[in-house]
């Protein structure tokens, strides 16, 4: 396997972490200093990235990634897509599509996160 493959493998795999709400996985997968932010709003290290993957409402069906693109580095790689989550809550299916960025490490023998970055969806209006 590649770096490219290998850091799409991990890419993957926190995702379905994120999916299971297996914070214990999830929280191996980060590498040192891991950093959450969303465009134009608050940053959060791993330890609150966690708790809010723990609280996310309803029954998740799924969580995966579309669209994924990998581009490997020297000093990491970058990783871009569309995550896509089913939740039920309440009995009303929420389909949530959602554009990402990440940047991925090599850390002790293998590709942990460093950086996630969710980024608001365009809107209609704003697709011109």
């Amino acid at each position: 396997m590649d770096a490219s493959d290998a850091v799409k493998q991990a890419a993957m795999d926190v995702a379905a972490a994120i999916g299971r709400r297996d914070v214990t996985t999830l929280a191996g997968a980060l590498a040192p200093g891991f950093v959450h932010r969303t465009v134009g709003g608050q940053s959060h290290n791993a330890e609150v990235f966690l708790k809010e993957i723990q609280q996310i409402p309803g029954e998740i069906a799924f969580v995966r990634l579309d669209s994924l693109e990998v581009d490997v580095s020297e000093v990491g790689a970058l990783v871009t897509g569309i995550q896509h989550a089913q939740v039920r809550i309440d009995g009303k299916v929420i389909d949530d599509r959602r554009p990402f960025v990440d940047w991925f490490v090599f850390n002790h023998g293998s590709w942990k996160i460093q950086v996630a970055v969710d980024v608001p969806a365009a809107s209609l209006k704003d697709a011109g």
